[in-house]
């Protein structure tokens, strides 16, 4: 429906998958839920998005003029998926104390609508982040200018490709795996008991790993 391109691409050798948004403009937690899962599926732990996500960040810093918030449900479920995909708001944390809005309105409101999403393993990429001049629109340009040559990268968060889990072939190897490593280090294999009560000749720890 036009709302978002997500693309899987290359860079430099660096893989990172690059999204562009257009945040619906009532409160839908839904479909950013959707989005999450949707990024989430390439599995990559460098993500990049962006665009119009119509939900501020924080609503002392990044609106002007407004009586009441706006989008309360996308707004918790945004710092949701942030938390879970290792996401940060780039403009802000190079901008901790700046008001600077990106759309603006009717009754002089002003806000922060249109921002860039990265994760931490990225961060160091980050030239530079700023909020353009609008031109016949009334949003402005958002713009952020990586340079992937001139650093080393950072070692990010491990994510696991929960997408994985509807697919029947890697949850049947899953099971198959388990299975076969209790077979192989039980201590007593005719001993008929759940899982949980099995003793193993290797340490608890190893076992695991």
């Amino acid at each position: 429906m036009g709302n978002f391109i997500i693309l899987d691409i290359t860079i430099q050798d660096y893989r990172i998958t690059l999204a562009a948004i257009y945040g619906p403009n009532n409160d839908d937690p839904v479909f950013f839920e959707n989005i999450k899962h949707k990024i989430s599926h390439y599995g990559n732990s460098s993500i990049v998005v962006a665009g119009d996500w119509n939900v501020v960040q924080d609503y002392d810093m990044d609106t002007l003029h407004y009586r009441s918030e706006n989008n309360p449900l996308s707004k918790a479920k945004i710092h949701e998926v942030m938390h879970e995909l290792d996401l940060l708001d780039i403009w802000r944390q190079q901008h901790p104390f700046d008001n600077r809005y990106s759309w603006r309105g009717p009754n002089h409101k002003q806000s922060r609508l249109d921002y860039f999403m990265i994760t931490s393993d990225i961060e160091a990429f980050v030239v530079s982040s700023d909020i353009g001049i609008n031109y016949r629109s009334d949003h402005s340009p958002v713009l952020i200018n990586l340079r992937f040559s001139s650093h080393i990268r950072g070692k990010g968060t491990w994510k696991f490709n929960n997408s994985l889990l509807r697919e029947t072939e890697f949850i049947d190897k899953v099971k198959g795996d388990i299975k076969t490593v209790i077979e192989e280090y039980e201590s007593d294999p005719s001993m008929d008991i759940e899982t949980e009560d099995k003793q193993f000749n290797i340490s608890y720890r190893f076992y695991w790993i």
